[in-house]
């Protein structure tokens, strides 16, 4: 037997169910780890990233906020449609994100612009929703409650 066959037919099947196994299971954990966190905060507001507008942008690669930690700790996140977003309990806050924009350039393929991490403190009422989005013209963070 050809070594070629061997990596196509044995190392990458393994592999790739190693992947999957390990998939599984993070989910699994990640799912456990947010119901235990909702049942401690009940009263926790949903705080999305980013507009909805801005989800085609974020499909297509031109960037996005990347929430860092929630207050140092790993934030709690969920889905709901193609939106994404944080849990926090009432009160104040401190967030750690970043952003990266991406735009067609003129010598290369694509320019990306990365901003730092920086810390922004935001203020979380009970069981309210929220957006958490970065306006580019401004270069700042903004956090607004949204009116349904």
């Amino acid at each position: 037997m050809n070594i070629t066959h061997l990596y196509y037919f044995i190392i990458i099947p393994i592999a790739a169910l190693i992947y999957i196994v390990y998939m599984v299971f993070r989910l699994k954990g990640d799912r456990q780890r947010k119901q235990e966190w909702l049942e401690k905060n009940p009263n926790a507001s949903k705080i999305f990233i980013g507009k909805k507008n801005a989800i085609l942008k974020t499909i297509l690669g031109a960037g996005g906020i990347t929430v860092i930690s929630v207050d140092g700790e790993k934030p709690v996140f969920f889905t709901e449609g193609l939106r994404t977003g944080f849990y926090a309990a009432p009160g104040t806050h401190t967030v750690e994100s970043s952003f990266s924009k991406t735009r067609p350039g003129f010598f290369y393929r694509s320019v990306t612009t990365t901003y730092r991490p920086s810390k922004q403190e935001i203020s979380v009422d009970a069981l309210r929703t929220y957006n958490y989005v970065f306006d580019t013209n401004e270069e700042t963070y903004r956090f607004e409650e949204v009116s349904e």
